[in-house]
């Protein structure tokens, strides 16, 4: 009774004048059933009226579009995704290649929560052929696309087995052919698939050969637009490998040297600094040694004032000194300029914008963070940089953030704050600042909780250190056991009020 129900409806939709009526009776029986039999579901998927539904014509049918796209979902929620069968890319073929581009996002993104799950439980099924993987390339073709990323996505999760599948090859070979959009999305595809291994990357070199290759386009934007996707190539060894034996650094970094004579490529300057950043945060000494005048124009920037590419230099920055090779070859190598940067840094909390004094704190959390105690070398590099910044060894800047009422900038203020609490220097920065020790042991009512947790979270680093008195460990002791959000009584801070006058 029940096949025969779902074969009378799938009849009445070739009816276009009872097609809503017709879907909507559907839509509510198949959310009523926790699980239909798989073959009653994919009888469902194939009937094509059901994909006339879902084309795009005009605002009137929108109603109709949603409905049957709504009842597709439906459909896929409760049909397993069985990668090995055969019969799986023929199923979704209607689907996969709709002019609807909801719909084809719908059944990208259920096959990469289906694979996601495959790969959190270690049990990726095989795929028969390369069917599936041929109707997914063929999204990264659209011009009209949702879910380009999905598609990216999953094609780096099973791919790698079919590189040299030629049917494979031939589609990635004709992705290359086309527009500088869909290049991208090859690009950005074969950057993905490399960093899994030596192996994969050696399969799609010519993919990224490609992609070196519009660093000589006159398109200033594409050039921009593929640094951005070489820059996860550059976080594994085996691609910083190949970035070497095609001399990439030394292509880049020769546009720099170049700009003056071509001042459009201005535009390409925060996306070459981000590109250097991010490969001096996992290889410091060959960007900070081997490229100088990178540096110099990092720091030209810095210095600029020039809102628009400041918060990818203050990035890049971090990137430089994130690690301990870092802080150490920046001191060695740009201490005038490091300090002068610090310098500018102190004015930048004052005329900035508050999202940008974010980022600059955030910069100078990673610049400050030490993963292991720091030895007394480190330890005194960054003592003089924060001096540079703090103008001398108080808080005076963080404290004027922190009495904001911006709670994000007060968070950043104070995630730096700990940061430095965690040297010598920075705990006695705290003492020598006028109100700092009363602003972190106040219980204001109206400060954002994640506020009070971080000032709680100082508290207890400065309790347990021993620069304080042993009253003031008394107090802070006695702050830290009362937790994060304790509210004071009337009685309590009547008398504290007292006892101020």
């Amino acid at each position: 009774m029940e096949e025969e129900w779902w074969q009378t409806n799938l009849r009445e939709l070739n009816a276009k004048g009872k097609r809503m009526e017709t879907l909507t009776s559907m839509f509510t029986k198949i959310n009523k059933q926790s699980a239909l039999p798989r073959h009653i579901i994919e009888s469902l998927l194939r009937a094509p009226a059901l994909y006339e539904c879902a084309i795009v014509e005009d605002a009137d049918k929108e109603p109709l579009v949603n409905m049957s796209t709504d009842f597709i979902g439906s459909c896929l929620d409760q049909l397993q995704l069985d990668m090995s069968d055969a019969n799986l890319p023929q199923l979704l073929n209607p689907a996969l290649h709709h002019s609807n581009p909801a719909l084809r996002a719908l059944v990208l993104n259920n096959l990469l929560k289906e694979l996601r799950r495959q790969t959190t439980a270690s049990e990726i099924q095989t795929l028969p052929s390369n069917e599936l993987l041929v109707y997914v390339l063929d999204e990264l073709q659209q011009t009209e696309t949702q879910c380009s990323a999905a598609a990216i996505n999953i094609l780096t999760i099973v791919l790698s087995q079919w590189l040299n599948d030629a049917g494979v090859q031939s589609k990635l070979v004709q992705l290359l052919q086309q527009n500088e959009v869909v290049r991208c999305r090859a690009y950005e595809l074969g950057v993905m698939l490399a960093k899994r291994s030596a192996d994969s990357l050696s399969s799609v070199e010519f993919i990224l050969d490609a992609a070196l290759g519009e660093l000589d386009n006159d398109d200033v934007l594409l050039q921009a637009s593929v640094l951005e996707i070489l820059v996860p190539l550059a976080e594994q060894n085996h691609g910083l490998s190949y970035m070497e034996r095609r001399r990439v650094f030394e292509i880049i970094s020769s546009r720099v040297q170049r700009i003056e004579e071509h001042p459009l490529d201005t535009l390409l300057i925060p996306s070459i600094m981000k590109f250097f950043g991010k490969v001096a945060a996992v290889q410091p000494q060959k960007i900070i040694v081997g490229y100088p005048h990178m540096l110099a124009c990092l720091f030209e920037l810095l210095k600029s004032g020039d809102e628009a590419v400041l918060p990818t230099a203050m990035d890049t920055l971090a990137n430089l000194a994130s690690s301990v090779q870092g802080k150490k070859l920046m001191h060695a190598q740009f201490q005038p300029a490091m300090q002068q940067t610090l310098r500018k840094y102190a004015d930048y909390t004052k005329s900035l914008s508050p999202p940008l004094k974010i980022r600059l704190l955030n910069s100078l959390d990673i610049i400050f963070t030490q993963e292991t105690p720091a030895s007394s070398e480190l330890s005194t590099i960054l003592k003089n940089w924060y001096e540079c910044f703090a103008s001398g060894q108080q808080l005076n800047h963080i404290m004027e953030l922190l009495h904001t009422p911006f709670p994000d900038l007060q968070l950043a203020a104070l995630g730096l704050l700990k940061t430095l609490c965690q040297y010598q220097w920075g705990i006695k920065a705290v003492q020598g600042t006028a109100g700092a020790i009363e602003f972190l042991l106040s219980r204001q009512p109206d400060l954002h909780k994640d506020v009070k947790y971080l000032k709680w979270k100082i508290m207890e680093q400065l309790s347990v250190s021993s620069e304080f008195t042993a009253t003031e460990t008394v107090r802070f002791t006695a702050y830290v056991n009362e937790g994060p959000y304790h509210v004071q009584s009337n009685v309590n801070i009547a008398t504290e009020s007292q006892g101020n006058q």
